[in-house]
């Protein structure tokens, strides 16, 4: 009984120690670093604007309403007979890629809805 009592004495100091030297390390050394006599000070960077390309064109692609579902499981809908058993989400994310490198678009939204429910259903 009085191994086990060790141990946790041992494991209750060990992280008492740890504790007590992060809070020193948070509250006392980390807001005092300095180099070289002065205090080090982290400036926040803003965002990068959105700019125009050298021709004065800014080229947005939007993607809307993908419905993925569950890549060769989810089978596509509104296709020919003749297609039905080659297409499924492997093919519009091959199709987006597609769009992606013949557009080169600046920027690249995603709206809508990008899933499909019936596999989220299936999740829950």
């Amino acid at each position: 009984m009085e191994h086990s009592a060790s141990w946790i004495q041992t494991l209750s100091f060990s992280f008492l120690l740890i504790a007590s030297i992060h809070l020193f390390h948070a509250l006392i050394i980390s807001p005092k670093l300095t180099l070289n006599h002065q205090h080090v000070r982290v400036k926040k960077l803003p965002p990068l604007p959105l700019r125009f390309n050298s021709d004065g064109n800014f080229k947005i692609l939007q993607v809307a309403d993908m419905h993925f579902g569950n890549g060769m499981g989810t089978r596509c809908r509104d296709v020919l007979d003749s297609e039905f058993d080659y297409c499924s989400d492997l093919n519009t994310t091959q199709f987006l890629e597609k769009m992606i490198q013949l557009e080169r678009p600046d920027f690249v939204v995603f709206t809508g809805i990008p899933y499909s429910y019936s596999i989220v259903y299936t999740v829950i």
